[in-house]
């Protein structure tokens, strides 16, 4: 049930963000042996000069500037190591599909537990 969201200030330019979703989401899928299907990933654009960084406003993303704000909501089952493994993978893989530097990527992780989760319409929980 990984869910990612991901916030930027436009970008200037034409990037493919469409297609940065659908790498993210399969490279998540297949580092976890997880069906696709449980996979979620949104990207929101924040308003022109409603981000502040470093005490500076920006009209549109930059690739060393402002960085992009990450949440990965996952199961708290998983281990330190792997959520530093979906955090590297996660920006790897951004910076693969659009121009961000990695170093311009920030994550949050917060873990999900059994019973706190609502999914295909009923309250989850996971068997350990």
């Amino acid at each position: 049930m990984p869910l990612v969201r991901i916030k930027s200030l436009p970008f200037e330019q034409d990037v493919a963000v469409n297609q940065a979703l659908s790498a993210l989401s399969e490279a998540i899928s297949n580092a976890g042996n997880i069906e696709e299907r449980h996979v979620m990933v949104t990207w929101e654009y924040l308003s022109n000069s409603h981000y502040i960084h470093n005490g500076k406003l920006a009209d549109y993303q930059s690739e060393t500037t402002h960085p992009l704000l990450v949440d990965l909501v996952a199961p708290n089952f998983n281990t330190e190591e792997e959520i530093a493994l979906m955090l590297e993978l996660i920006a790897n893989t951004i910076a693969g599909s659009i121009p961000i530097s990695k170093e311009n990527i920030f994550i949050n992780f917060t873990p999900a537990y059994s019973d706190g989760v609502y999914d295909e319409g009923h309250v989850i929980e996971w068997d350990i």
